[in-house]
């Protein structure tokens, strides 16, 4: 056999495997946006005018974003409202600019944290802290980089009664503003998303618990029921390990909904803000496992980079000696291109930038890698002004 045939022969087994890949993840995107849970379903369901919310805000060094977090939460509609910002050791501007806030409305309060006990993660602790001073029938946590449409509130609480719900969880709108959010956060979110379906988290039988710690609205009745924060107090995935923990135990249902809009973050304002975060995020959500870690690694290469490389080559290669593969490498790469710009738009990317697809996909790479070797090293994560080592599971 000559060398251009077993090219070709290597060629066509990835271009046919790559064209069933997308087909098949061209018709899950289909599924989703049939049946995509949004929160403005509340938009047209009863006003719950009767129910009080208190919003627990944990902030640490937020001066960045805080000021815009505030402002969001005073113009909410609805009415029985108590806002609560707990600033966790905070050394910058963020109490300054809050104070303002608070000395034109009332229903501001400001707690100042200085201290975490060595058992419990920084955000847990200052978000039970929040708690405790808590009047409402409803808790809600959220995080300071976030900005509420004002409707967000009343909607939340509403949906959150209709679908008879323990924990209500938002899939926030994540800001775009720079090259490395346009590049590498669809597929940063693509990934977590894969392992945590919002359909299998909303059905009623063997859903796959899952949360989202932009906004965790739970009902009082089953916050105290868990004993709080005492629940989760060292999980550096708190929203996740609510769900679980609600589930498992049997108090109740967690319900998942997409943001569309009305409830935005911008998360990490640098580049290394971003892979530190993400390697937190992923180490967590794979269940400390670097096996895990790794096989997501090698699945992010293989399909974001190795498949649509195979794809040119199999053009290329089956111009010259096979239309089979030729027509077959051209199906991979229109099916490729669809599916990875509806998901560069379904994360508010622009779909130019989805060209820059494969890029992506070895910087997450990357960063399960590095995610992988921390756990193996036992290298701390920085999170929140605190420093974690964390053990890896088998």
């Amino acid at each position: 056999m000559q060398l251009i045939e077993i090219i070709s022969w290597i060629l066509g087994i990835l271009v046919f495997c790559s064209l069933g890949l997308w087909i098949g993840l061209y018709v899950r995107l289909w599924q989703i946006k049939m049946t995509k849970p949004v929160i403005r379903e509340g938009l047209g369901l009863p006003n719950p005018t009767d129910a009080s919310v208190s919003i627990v805000i944990p902030a640490h060094n937020e001066e960045r974003v805080i000021d815009r977090c505030a402002t969001s939460l005073r113009a909410q509609s609805h009415a029985k409202l108590q806002i609560i910002f707990v600033l966790d050791r905070c050394t910058d501007k963020t109490l300054e600019i809050l104070q303002k806030h608070a000395d034109e409305d009332d229903r501001i309060c400001i707690l100042e944290n200085f201290e975490c006990p060595d058992d419990w993660a920084g955000k847990c602790n200052a978000a039970r802290k929040g708690a405790a001073l808590a009047t409402g029938d409803w808790l809600l946590f959220t995080d300071a980089d976030t900005q509420f449409h004002k409707e967000l509130v009343r909607c939340a609480v509403a949906s959150a009664i209709k679908r008879g719900a323990s924990l209500l969880s938002i899939l926030s709108s994540l800001t775009i503003t720079k090259n490395f959010e346009r590049i590498v956060q669809p597929i940063a979110s693509t990934f977590l998303v894969r392992q945590f379906p919002v359909d299998r988290v909303n059905r009623e039988e063997r859903s796959r618990p899952f949360a989202n710690g932009q906004f965790l609205l739970f009902s009082r009745k089953v916050y105290e029921a868990i004993d709080g924060h005492n629940a989760v107090k060292d999980d550096l995935l708190e929203d996740i390990a609510f769900a679980k923990y609600i589930v498992g135990k049997g108090h109740g249902k967690v319900q998942l909904l997409y943001a569309d809009g009305m409830l935005k973050c911008s998360m990490y304002p640098t580049f290394s803000a971003f892979q530190s975060g993400w390697k937190r995020i992923y180490i967590e959500a794979s269940g400390r496992r670097i096996k895990n870690l790794k096989q997501s690694a090698i699945l992010a290469l293989v399909v974001g980079f190795l498949f649509p490389l195979a794809g040119v080559a199999g053009i290329c290669v089956g111009a010259q000696t096979s239309p089979t593969l030729f027509w077959t490498a051209v199906a991979s790469l229109i099916f490729a291109t669809v599916v990875i710009t509806w998901l560069y738009r379904i994360n508010n990317a622009s779909m130019v930038y989805a060209i820059f697809a494969p890029i992506g996909a070895v910087v997450v790479a990357k960063i399960f890698f590095d995610a992988a070797s921390m756990l193996k090293n036992k290298t701390p994560i920085c999170w929140g002004g605190r420093e974690y080592i964390l053990e890896a599971r088998k």
